[in-house]
């Protein structure tokens, strides 16, 4: 009877031992994430509410910077097959990491009630050939910011922000001001060109131009649309004298903070910490129409799934999707300012109420219609670097336009082949 008593009990504690998180050995995996300080901490406690929840897993939330900080640790993390379980990647630098395999498909990981849930045009973000190699995950547009404030001392109405690229001129010259009395403009009205490809994309959509040739093999820099949409920015330095010529994109940050810079195009992900930290009040609106066309660029990041082994891909995937489930979405549209990603989540309630108290976070969502994506490429960085030079030399140092694009397009062309 003892030794029934005995096997008994050792039967019992090695269930206990099996079925038990207490006793079984926790999954463990990274995710590194790079949405900035001021996402860092709303980040870590979804992260920590996920371990709560799930106590057979630990995910490590590990901040590694700003986008692009982060986009050099993980190419050198690919390089020496380190990189982590899950990564938040920024849309327009997955290609490298899908041509070299190192993202797997993900499809049939997907229930078909997120799928349905999730936003078209979103999944089309992630989607090479029919394939998806991540999951949306915080969605942004590029929108007008404007300074109310500075609207009304310059006998505008702030409840009419520009409608189109000609008011938008207009309302321009009434915002410069000399507000020290020196005799030199030290408020300007607007600010498009400082980030390369994300800020001229719209505009060029708009003139019906794009960046690359029809085969995507190369950029095209000098067509007619291109040329039309980069005069349009330096004529509104050199010819309307409504943006500032010599500002970099710091001092361009650091003036609309303090109000020297009344309006401009802005990520939408960046509405929750103007609001908190604006010394003015900020208003949101569409972008101003160009030739009667409105474009913006869809951005942002997806969650993208790097573990090799099974176990560690099941848990992953399971980590990504609870991530954008319909309560973290919200939380990341009403705390930060980015587009829930599912329409449960847009047709809420809750969401709903919100946007109607803070109009500033429906603008971003009723912009999706006009949206599009960057184009993808796995140079899409050193050539977004390229195109940024160029513009420095045509604002800042007023140069040629035709000049500066048949250059820019050979340099970038001679490294695409």
């Amino acid at each position: 009877m003892k030794r029934i008593y005995k096997y008994l009990l050792l039967f019992v504690i090695l269930f206990g031992i099996l079925v038990n998180p207490v006793f079984a050995r926790k999954i463990e995996i990274s995710f590194w994430h790079s949405l900035g300080f001021h996402v860092k901490e709303i980040i870590e406690q979804m992260a920590d509410e996920y371990n709560r929840t799930h106590r057979g897993v630990k995910v490590t939330p590990i901040f590694q910077g700003l986008f692009e900080d982060m986009q050099v640790k993980m190419l050198a993390a690919a390089v020496t097959h380190q990189l982590p379980e899950v990564a938040q990647v920024q849309l327009e630098f997955m290609e490298p990491y899908i041509e070299n395999g190192l993202i797997r498909p993900i499809n049939r990981d997907i229930p078909e009630e997120d799928m349905n849930d999730i936003l078209p045009q979103f999944w089309d973000t992630v989607k090479r050939n029919n394939e998806i190699y991540g999951v949306p995950f915080c969605i942004s547009t590029q929108v007008f910011f404007y300074n109310e404030d500075a609207f009304k001392k310059a006998g505008l109405d702030p409840n009419h922000p520009p409608e189109t690229w000609e008011e938008m001129i207009r309302m321009g010259k009434k915002l410069v001001a000399d507000t020290d009395g020196d005799g030199k403009i030290d408020r300007y009205a607007a600010m498009f060109w400082l980030n390369g490809i994300y800020g001229i994309a719209p505009f060029l959509w708009d003139n019906g131009g794009k960046i690359f040739t029809d085969d995507g093999k190369k950029v095209n820099l000098t067509s007619e649309a291109m040329i039309k949409t980069i005069t349009m920015f330096k004529d509104l330095v050199y010819k309307y004298k409504i943006m500032p010529h010599n500002w970099t994109d710091w001092e361009s940050g650091q003036a609309f903070l303090s109000g020297k810079l009344a309006m401009g195009g802005f990520t939408s992900a960046a509405i929750a910490y103007g609001e908190k930290n604006l010394p003015w009040k900020l208003r949101i609106a569409l972008l101003p129409k160009v030739n009667g066309n409105r474009y913006t660029v869809l951005g942002g990041s997806a969650l993208v799934n790097f573990a090799r082994s099974r176990k560690k891909r099941r848990v992953a995937n399971d980590f990504i999707l609870w991530m954008v489930n319909k309560e973290n979405t919200i939380k990341m549209h009403e705390e930060v300012g980015f587009i829930p990603v599912r329409k449960s989540a847009i047709n809420s309630l809750e969401v709903k109420m919100f946007d109607r108290k803070n109009t500033n976070y429906r603008v971003p969502i009723e912009s999706v219609k006009y949206s599009r994506p960057l184009p993808n490429h796995p140079e899409f960085y050193k050539i977004n670097k390229a195109i940024e030079e160029m513009l420095q030399r045509i604002i800042l140092n007023n140069g040629d336009v035709l000049k500066e694009l048949q250059k820019t397009e050979r340099e970038i062309n001679s490294f695409l082949e």
